[in-house]
């Protein structure tokens, strides 16, 4: 491969095009099949059997083509990347954005590889920044509420030898059946339900009240109409169920043995003032982590100059990546969201756009104050951490470097060091609450 151009095609983006002639992608490609040849099955032939040729016309002549651009470019694109930085003096902040822009057979291909640049800011003041934060007073309803939790984590199931009621936690084995067969989900072994939460589909639960422990039983349901196979969505079915057992929750009592368990510590007393504390230590971090955040926020605000729009891009997609992984988490869509918030798609993305540039700002700003300052990490730096990395992983120091981006690495420890040094030299106040 050969390095073909070099454009700044705005301040502080460098864009590198890479290209591989025909004869190296074919070779590249010959070199995958011979990797991986044992992995085709081709009809009319045994697994791993089928030459190339067969290969290709059943799955297409670009078959093989992406792993060997993969391979070639992980094989000869970081030195010339490295050699190209070099020779210009660009200092990047993020990793590379590689594009295929063509791959032909008789032409081979031309790949790029767009890197954000350390802008040219312009920092009127790094230090001496002032915010206040309050501290919210920890109630005794608040202590009563995490003791309560706490009773309620430390519950102990209670076989019930009476029918299954609203409440109980039952487990049991169950399997679907459509139109007389067995469906594809609906199959369970041991299944722990506490009726009453909704945690099932409409029906179900309600069709286990009354039964007693190792009664078997069917559930007639029908699926919602918006259920998420949608092959099942609206259909009626039937649950054939042998309940196991059905218990209640027995909650412990508030004693000197709770308090063991759960604090290890001697008393109620020393319960509720042990959580006092652990309350407000939280909230007294909280506090101050958002004062410092506020000081950052002063520091981009002191801070003027073009950043790089692909590191501001990068940066807005993965807030809107980590936002939408969150929602999943709690099994809830991107618009139903928008609509409990009220909010637009456009409205929601701008102010997440304006977040990232922000976020951005903030970040190249400490980059250029731990460099003006002397907090850049050195070598030796890097494998005092690392080395303490290597010891928690049993590894040597060696297999820890070969493993770990050390520029990403220095970045982030400079950026983290800086942002230490601007609250260090700042003025957080507290105020009564």
């Amino acid at each position: 491969m050969k390095l073909v151009s070099v454009e700044t095609p705005e301040k502080s983006v460098c864009k590198m095009t890479f290209s591989a002639t025909a004869e190296e992608l074919e070779a590249a490609s010959n070199a995958v099949y011979e990797r991986t040849r044992a992995n085709f099955t081709i009809k009319g032939f045994e697994k791993g059997q089928a030459d190339r040729a067969q290969i290709e016309a059943d799955r297409g002549e670009h078959t093989f083509w992406y792993d060997a651009i993969n391979d070639l470019m992980d094989r000869d694109v970081p030195a010339l990347y490295e050699s190209a930085m070099a020779e210009h003096g660009f200092v990047p902040v993020d990793e590379p954005i590689y594009d295929l822009v063509s791959v032909k057979k008789d032409e081979g291909f031309v790949a790029t590889a767009v890197t954000a640049l350390q802008p040219e800011l312009t920092i009127r003041q790094s230090e001496g920044f002032t915010t206040e934060y309050t501290l919210p007073a920890t109630t005794d309803q608040e202590v009563e509420q995490n003791i309560e939790r706490r009773r309620q984590g430390a519950a102990e199931l209670v076989p019930h030898k009476g029918p299954a009621v609203k409440g109980n936690i039952v487990h049991l084995d169950f399997e679907g059946y459509m139109d007389g067969q067995a469906f594809a989900g609906g199959t369970a072994k041991n299944q722990t339900i506490e009726l009453g939460r909704g945690q099932m589909i409409p029906g179900f639960e309600e069709g286990i009240l009354g039964h007693k422990a190792g009664e078997e039983f069917e559930i007639p349901v029908t699926f919602p109409a918006q259920y998420h196979a949608q092959h099942l969505a609206g259909k009626p079915a039937v649950f054939k169920a042998k309940l196991i057992d059905v218990c209640v929750r027995q909650l412990p009592a508030l004693n000197s043995d709770f308090a063991r368990k759960v604090g290890k510590v001697d008393s109620m007393d020393q319960l509720r003032a042990q959580i006092r504390k652990q309350l407000e230590d939280r909230k007294r971090d909280a506090a101050l982590n958002r004062a410092r955040s506020q000081i950052l926020v002063q520091l981009a605000d002191a801070t003027e100059g073009e950043l790089p729009s692909v590191l501001v891009e990068t940066a807005y997609q993965n807030e809107m990546q980590q936002f939408q992984q969150q929602l999943q988490m709690q099994r809830m869509s991107l618009d139903q969201y928008l609509t409990q918030t009220r909010q637009t798609r456009e409205g929601f993305t701008e102010m997440v756009r304006k977040d990232a540039e922000k976020n951005t700002r903030i970040r190249m700003a400490l980059l250029q104050v731990a460099q003006d300052k002397g907090l850049v990490p050195t070598d030796a730096d890097l494998d005092a951490q690392l080395a303490q990395r290597a010891e928690r992983a049993k590894k040597t120091l060696e297999e820890v470097k070969e493993k770990t981006d050390l520029k990403a690495l220095r970045r982030s420890e400079s950026i983290r060091r800086a942002a230490e040094y601007v609250v260090e030299h700042s003025t957080l106040q507290q105020t009564n609450a």
